[in-house]
């Protein structure tokens, strides 16, 4: 339960009707569930990262280019989150003076994120156990405050002066946890079983982000904006709904270093701690320097450009290793395989330019199907299609 699924929850009420939105969030979670599930059960059943898993897809410097795709994007989405804190700080206090301000209630904020994710899985999920609740019943809350606000659900309406497609407002779904759907096995690696990681994620995604965008989408129709914290403020929640939202963005973004961190270390030869603190402290720059703002455009890039890595390390895994992978010191690794990255570029390509079907889903079946269609080819006509080998040593490098 992430606050920017309240404000994408937001964005969708500026340009579709209330059954249009509930169609789109349903369709969207349910893709998210679908290849969240595929990766997440890789995750238990290998008990490595992401990063880990590209290197079998990708290679071994193949995976160097994936963690730094998801470098680049966790750290824009620990920048949005800093930049929605600094927002919300300023929203509910505008008589604040210097400390209220956006860019620096963005880097006070950011700096707090920081330090659960230095504390790594351990110190996420305390704060978690304590925000998510507190997000959940903030909820249910202003969903009922702005539903009497109206006089009731038949009230609800809105003027939609920029429409939003169905298909548009889908992938605006899907770009909410693209990325976390994608990665997955950061977090499943520590589930007891795939059956377990897979009841995680289908709770996850269809009922707890689904819910927070439609709280988000509710709360915006009755208010009147699409600016979270003043609908809030109208409402009359205040200094509660400060708080947890603070929080809830909170265990947002250290979940988003946590994971970049994980990325950067499969680059760099550098302790994950200190990964934390440079990145969290240059991500927390660029959040109060404003990039909350592109918030729309960036969610549907990602729903279009990261589904197709999933499609990749579903291909791979299922398909073409037959769900056996081996990591670890002695490890042989290609150098890059190419039909992986081939396959990425055809799958954003097609969820770019194909104009049926829903675009997130369209990319990741397509790269699916390239990669593994280029591996069967391969076989069949004894094509080499990866570059060299490297082994593994016991540093990981």
């Amino acid at each position: 339960m992430a606050v920017s699924g309240m404000f994408a929850g937001a964005a969708l009420s500026a340009g579709m009707s209330l059954k249009q939105i509930i169609l789109a969030i349903l369709i969207g979670n349910l893709v998210l569930a679908l290849y969240g599930g595929l990766t997440g059960a890789i995750g238990a059943k290998t008990g490595v990262s992401t990063t880990m898993l590209a290197r079998r897809a990708f290679g071994r410097f193949g995976s160097l280019i994936i963690s730094l795709v998801w470098a680049v994007t966790l750290i824009g989405w620990f920048s949005v989150q800093a930049g929605f804190f600094g927002h919300t700080i300023h929203t509910m206090y505008p008589e604040g003076g210097f400390f209220s301000s956006v860019p620096v209630a963005a880097s006070w904020g950011g700096i707090l994120m920081i330090l659960t994710a230095y504390f790594g899985y351990k110190g996420i999920r305390l704060l978690s156990n304590i925000a998510i609740p507190l997000l959940l019943l903030l909820s249910l809350f202003g969903i009922y405050l702005g539903i009497s606000h109206v006089g009731g659900w038949n009230n609800l309406s809105q003027t939609i002066t920029e429409p939003i497609s169905i298909v548009e407002g889908i992938v605006l779904v899907v770009g909410t946890f693209a990325v976390g759907a994608v990665i997955q096995p950061d977090i499943s690696r520590y589930a007891k079983s795939s059956k377990d990681s897979w009841i995680a994620i289908l709770i996850g995604m269809v009922i707890a982000n689904g819910f927070i965008v439609f709280a988000g989408a509710v709360t915006a129709l009755s208010m009147g904006t699409g600016d979270l914290p003043a609908a809030m403020l109208q409402i009359g929640l205040g200094f509660p709904a400060m708080l947890v939202l603070i929080a809830a963005q909170w265990t947002s973004n250290d979940s988003n270093l946590y994971s970049a961190s994980l990325a950067l270390s499969n680059i760099v030869r550098v302790s994950k701690n200190k990964i934390v603190m440079a990145v969290g402290l240059t991500a927390t720059a660029i959040g109060a320097a404003g990039l909350a703002d592109y918030l729309t455009d960036w969610l549907v890039a990602l729903g279009i450009a990261i589904p197709p890595v999933a499609g990749i390390l579903i291909a791979d895994y299922y398909l073409i290793h037959k769900q056996r992978y081996r990591f670890g010191p002695g490890t042989t690794y290609a150098k890059v395989v190419w039909p992986a990255f081939i396959a990425w570029l055809l799958g954003i390509l097609a969820g770019s330019y194909i104009q049926w079907g829903i675009p997130s889903l369209t990319s990741l079946l397509v790269a699916l199907l390239v990669h593994w269609g280029l591996f069967v080819i391969g076989r069949r006509t004894n094509l080499k299609l990866t570059s060299g080998d490297t082994l593994e040593k016991e540093d990981g490098f």
